[in-house]
């Protein structure tokens, strides 16, 4: 089994808390603590990441004055969690997750920010409990989005087939490391701390059965809601009353912008900022100017 241990800057803000129930288990965060007189900003992780993806924004939020809060959701990172494992779950985990560490309440709501599917998780959340959440900003993710369901996304989540393909990194660590390569519109342009951090998570991350587990139960939930859920989508982001922004990353090949097209047509008074030179995951690879960009929207408010 492979260590996950936090990227050095974020390690002394780890902490856990014992969430009960059927969706139920210890789960590991970030808490940058204090911000009392800002609104509380929580980070969520897309598909198959954990909170490290926020390794740079998250202190450079903190340092602007606000409490930021990373966790690593059920079935992820150093989660670890005996109960189910679905979106609704994450949501539910997300929401005790905000009330029980004081981050947010109807005098006080909090700031969501997602990735990827953790922006369809912020989305619904707010459609939950819109008095708990102030504003939305959604990195490379939303729902609802034209296409029902991904072909590829759909063949993963039968077992016999995503299963095959996850261990099969298992025996074959470059392949891993690889397969990042379509999430970054330049990765090896990155730092060098930053690749090898990358290339010693994903190692850890296929090595674990309990990542396996997370990732699967999280991918087909994921395609059921494709399937099922995109009405509640557009009623929920046509209702929020809170303020939106989107950032993208220029050079997106996983989810490229035209599939926000429908979120877009229905929510026109969002803030839409296109991260130059990024791919999926702009919070990472220009955090700089993923940050700025948070920040200036975070100070409007």
């Amino acid at each position: 089994m492979h260590n996950m241990n936090p990227w050095p800057s974020l390690a002394p803000w780890g902490k856990t808390l014992s969430i009960p129930g059927v969706f139920g288990g210890e789960l590991f965060y970030y808490d940058s603590g204090g911000g009392a007189d800002k609104p509380t900003v929580i980070l969520i992780h897309g598909l198959g990441d954990e909170a490290d993806s926020w390794r740079h924004i998250f202190p450079l939020l903190s340092g602007a004055g606000y409490r930021v809060i990373a966790p690593d959701l059920p079935g992820s990172g150093r989660s670890r969690w005996k109960g189910g494992i679905s979106l609704r779950g994450h949501c539910r985990t997300v929401m005790r997750l905000m009330t029980m560490t004081g981050a947010a309440d109807t005098e006080k709501p909090a700031v969501i920010a997602g990735s990827s599917l953790g922006a369809g998780i912020a989305e619904m959340i707010a459609g939950k409990r819109p008095n708990l959440v102030k504003s939305l900003i959604l990195l490379d993710g939303c729902f609802p989005f034209p296409c029902k369901i991904d072909r590829g996304l759909f063949l993963l989540g039968l077992p016999f087939i995503g299963r095959g393909w996850y261990r099969s990194f298992r025996s074959n660590h470059e392949a891993a490391w690889k397969s990042l390569y379509s999430y970054y519109g330049n990765l090896d342009g990155m730092s060098e701390a930053d690749r090898e951090f990358l290339r010693e998570r994903v190692i850890a991350r296929v090595e674990s059965p309990g990542q396996e587990r997370g990732y699967f139960a999280t991918l087909r939930s994921m395609n059921a809601f494709l399937l099922f859920g995109q009405r509640s989508a557009t009623r929920t982001i046509r209702a929020f009353p809170g303020k939106i922004l989107v950032l993208w990353g220029e050079k997106d090949r996983v989810f490229p912008l035209k599939r926000a097209a429908l979120f877009r047509s229905l929510r026109p008074d969002a803030d839409f900022v296109l991260i130059a030179g990024a791919g999926h995951l702009p919070h990472q690879e220009k955090p700089d100017a993923s940050a700025a960009e948070m920040l200036r929207f975070l100070q409007g408010e």
